[in-house]
């Protein structure tokens, strides 16, 4: 018996962390969201990881977060990530990056995601 329910805890757990890293994956920062609600949902998911013993390095949590951002914040994606000292990038690098990016164009009165496109409209391909 207390193998069986040792066997179905297991499972469960099993599942719980499929469908958190599942989430984490699919994670998004859609437009019109704040990076404060995006940051806040993907830490909640890497704290339930961790407690599952499941730890993400910081450069790999780092990267999770510039994957998720929308096409709109590209030019601070290439910066951040040019600006990596030895090809490493930072955590808290990248979070302050995000929200000083956020907290300045709101200061501007403009949406993020509007701010950046208008950005990259004046922007030359080569």
């Amino acid at each position: 018996m207390w193998r069986k329910l040792e066997g179905l805890y297991e499972r469960k757990i099993a599942h719980n962390k499929a469908s958190l890293i599942k989430r984490l994956v699919s994670l998004k920062l859609k437009p019109g969201k704040s990076f404060f609600e995006y940051h806040s949902d993907f830490q909640d998911i890497i704290n339930k990881l961790t407690v599952m013993k499941i730890v993400f390095d910081d450069e790999l949590q780092a990267l999770f977060i510039l994957i998720s951002l929308p096409h709109s914040w590209e030019t601070l994606v290439v910066s951040i990530s040019n600006s990596a000292l030895d090809g490493v990038l930072s955590l808290d690098v990248t979070k302050e990056s995000m929200f000083n990016e956020e907290l300045r164009t709101k200061e501007m009165g403009v949406d993020i995601s509007q701010a950046l496109v208008v950005e990259n409209r004046g922007r030359r391909k080569s």
